[in-house]
């Protein structure tokens, strides 16, 4: 008893004592009990279940020692209350029981309590145990502390970050509105000077393209993406798309062709936009001049699979594993110098995913990628 009650002080920070609260019916018991730890720890008593409740709304309690068999209300109903609520789902709880109670102690276990006692005592166990969920509690409040330092930090790097965004993309506007105005005011006759706007014009594009995609990645670290579902006309979304980027194309004379689509598709319109509009620009950004780039889906079971398919290079077999992750950047470049954030197919997966669809690429063995989402029909 002496060498249990020796590692028990040992295992307490002098001046922050814990709190324990002593639940039983019985005196004789909550008498032994506060004995065994009142010079190590702040002692808290009830001798029902509803003052044990009380005092727990009040007090700084870190550990409840619960008799199960008490009137009124048992020990079970005590802590299925505490596990019901948030605030003291964590809050260990450690069972006493008769020996020969061994369902009742069964069942307190499986809804929740972290340990048991039998009846009588054994100081030494009694001591050993509260111990070692003491031990358990402060390693779960500091791995707590530091989630919420973590969300804290994360939360106040993404308003940092949308805010610098918005105020980036309005001075972009700016200079946007001034590069078309230079060219009805100057004119483009001059080689030199139209190769200095559209080298203006490209660059904006490019910086406009990262800072959306950051403001995007910044919503969907935040958890906070609402997601409408409704039957989506695919042709005409498809149409939309194609016209969209179908002067990017021809600027590298790739022809967009649709072929077959089935009619409609579950999704939320503007995110499934985002998608395979994503998916259309990388095969134009990939796609060597002269070649083609189709758009089709195809129906299988309850989903439809929307295809983008390019005849660029291709993705290396070694590198097919960094594919719709975050930031993550292939050796194979845009085939005219344009940007990638590698943020774009990671930002399709999020937003696929989020209307229990699925995303992947096929790799024919003649070359070219074939990217595809997958989405439910009903």
């Amino acid at each position: 008893m002496l060498a249990a009650q020796s590692q028990f002080k040992a295992d307490q920070v002098a001046d922050c004592k814990p709190h324990i609260l002593i639940v039983d019916d019985e005196s004789f018991n909550r008498t032994l009990l506060s004995r065994v730890f009142a010079q190590d720890a702040e002692l808290y008593e009830a001798d029902s279940g509803q003052k044990a409740l009380q005092i727990i709304e009040q007090e700084p309690v870190d550990i409840v020692l619960l008799d199960i068999m008490m009137p009124r209300m048992s020990g079970l109903e005590v802590l299925t209350i505490l596990r019901n609520d948030p605030r003291t789902e964590d809050l260990p709880v450690i069972i006493i029981s008769a020996l020969d109670k061994n369902d009742d102690i069964v069942h307190g276990l499986k809804i929740g309590a972290n340990d048991y006692l039998p009846k009588p005592f054994d100081i030494d166990v009694v001591r050993a145990r509260v111990s070692t969920q003491l031990k358990l509690k402060s390693v779960i409040d500091v791995h707590k502390q530091s989630i919420a330092r973590l969300e804290e930090a994360q939360h106040m790097k993404d308003r940092l970050f949308s805010i610098a965004s918005h105020d980036i993309k309005s001075p972009l506007a700016n200079v946007r509105f001034a590069e078309e105005l230079l060219r009805q005011i100057v004119g483009t006759e001059d080689p030199v000077v139209a190769n200095i706007l559209d080298s203006l014009r490209t660059t904006v594009t490019n910086m406009t393209h990262v800072v959306e995609e950051f403001l995007e990645m910044s919503v969907v670290h935040s958890g906070h993406v609402e997601v409408n579902l409704t039957e989506v006309d695919l042709p005409n979304l498809i149409g939309d798309i194609v016209s969209q980027h179908t002067p990017t194309a021809q600027e590298k004379q790739i022809d967009l062709v649709i072929a077959e689509l089935h009619d409609v598709v579950i999704a939320d319109v503007e995110r499934l936009r985002q998608a395979i509009s994503n998916f259309v620009s990388n095969a134009i950004k990939y796609s060597p001049m002269n070649t083609t780039v189709v758009i089709y889906s195809q129906v299988a079971d309850d989903s439809i699979r929307i295809s983008v398919a390019d005849q660029g290079p291709g993705i290396p077999m070694n590198e097919r594993h960094k594919l719709f992750k975050e930031f993550s950047k292939l050796s194979t470049r845009p085939t005219a110098g344009e940007h990638s954030s590698g943020l774009g197919l990671w930002i399709v997966k999020q937003m696929i995913e989020l209307q229990s669809g699925s995303v992947g690429v096929d790799c024919p063995p003649g070359g070219g990628s074939i990217f595809w989402a997958q989405l439910p029909i009903r």
